[in-house]
C-alpha cells in the first residue's frame, strides 16, 4: 500500500471522517494541500452529513480530482467535463471492487443513530471497513493521476 493510502487510513483513525481523510492523503501526495479542504469536505462523512448515501470516501476522491484537474486547466467548462469524465472512472473502478458506493450499502449502520454507530465502532466498521475504502479511493485517484 502507498504512505498516502496508510496516511488516509491515520487520518480516518484520528478522527477525519472519510471525506476529509481521502481529500487529505491525495492532497498531501501531490504537494498541493492546503487547510481549508479540511473544512470544505467536514460534512461529507456518514454518506452526506450522515445520510448513509454516497461515501464520503467517494466525496473526498471527487473532491480531490477537482483540485488536481482544476490545476491542469483553468478553462471552467473544460476542467468540469474532465473532472465528471474521471470521476465516472473512479466511480466505477469502485463498484467493481464493492459493488456499490452507497455509504449504508457498504457498512450497513444507521449514521444518524448514535447507538448504531458506537456498536459499529465496537465492531471495527470503520476501523475495519471504512478505512478499506478510504485507502482504496486514494489509490485510484493516484492511479488516476498518475498517467
Amino acid at each position: 500500500m502507498t504512505d498516502a493510502g496508510m496516511n488516509s487510513r491515520e487520518y480516518l483513525a484520528s478522527g477525519y471522517n472519510c471525506a476529509q481523510s481521502v481529500l487529505k492523503a491525495v492532497l498531501e501526495e501531490k504537494g498541493v494541500f492546503f487547510d481549508e479542504a479540511m473544512s470544505s469536505s467536514s460534512g461529507f462523512g456518514g454518506g452526506i452529513a450522515g445520510e448513509g448515501k454516497t461515501c464520503g470516501a467517494v466525496s473526498g476522491a471527487i473532491m480531490a480530482i477537482g483540485v488536481l484537474n482544476g490545476l491542469r486547466s483553468k478553462d471552467v467548462v473544460q476542467s468540469k467535463e474532465r473532472t465528471y469524465k474521471i470521476s465516472s472512472i473512479l466511480i466505477e473502478r469502485l463498484k467493481e471492487k464493492f459493488k456499490t458506493t452507497q455509504c449504508y450499502e457498504l457498512i450497513g449502520v444507521d449514521m444518524k443513530d448514535p447507538e448504531a454507530r458506537k456498536a459499529a465502532r465496537e465492531r471495527g466498521v470503520f476501523s475495519d471497513q471504512c478505512s478499506e475504502f478510504v485507502a482504496t479511493a486514494v489509490r485510484i485517484v493516484l492511479d488516476l493521476f498518475s498517467q
